[in-house]
């Protein structure tokens, strides 16, 4: 068997020390634990961590806990509106916002620098350079053509040429 530690199992040893392992693989394990120092190592501190959670025992709440725990959630019902909306604005409650906005940021920032601002290149058409002259005589041009299209609408078509006396 290969070593749980040198291969990063140590899921394994763990399994192990809580006695959650079958039979095969715990006997495989301490076949391997006989010639193994480390992993021996490993199996008594985990021993003495489950042992020593074993004897561990909690102290009594006290005799009022019930009572203040009670009035503490009064009291937070009838807090003001106001209070509430505080509260839940304090920096404690952004905390798990700072690492997602930091990789939003981190993404954005890799974006804009791949994908430079500027004139894209379409396949096919050819840019060329106008200068400010060119560009102020077609706007003249075409004023022009405006002008020419409002007056053909606004003048009767001549009928005749004949004039009636």
């Amino acid at each position: 068997m290969t070593c749980p530690l040198q291969t990063k199992e140590t899921d394994l040893l763990l399994d192990y020390s809580a006695g959650r392992l079958d039979a095969a693989k715990t006997a495989a394990l301490a076949r391997h634990m006989d010639n193994c120092p480390v992993c021996t190592s490993f199996r008594t501190e985990q021993t003495a961590v489950w042992d020593a959670l074993d004897l561990w025992e909690p102290a009594p709440p006290s005799i009022d806990f019930n009572r203040r725990l009670w009035q503490r959630i009064e009291s937070s019902a009838a807090a003001p509106w106001y209070r509430n909306l505080l509260d839940s604005l304090r920096f404690a409650n952004w905390k798990p916002v700072v690492p997602l906005t930091a990789a939003i940021l981190v993404i954005t920032a890799g974006f804009l620098l791949d994908h430079p601002g500027g004139q894209t290149q379409v396949p096919g058409v050819s840019v060329t350079n106008v200068s400010l002259k060119d560009a102020d005589q077609v706007e003249q041009t075409l004023d022009d053509i405006q002008l020419l299209q409002q007056l053909d609408a606004v003048t009767p078509p001549n009928r005749g040429s004949s004039k009636q006396m």
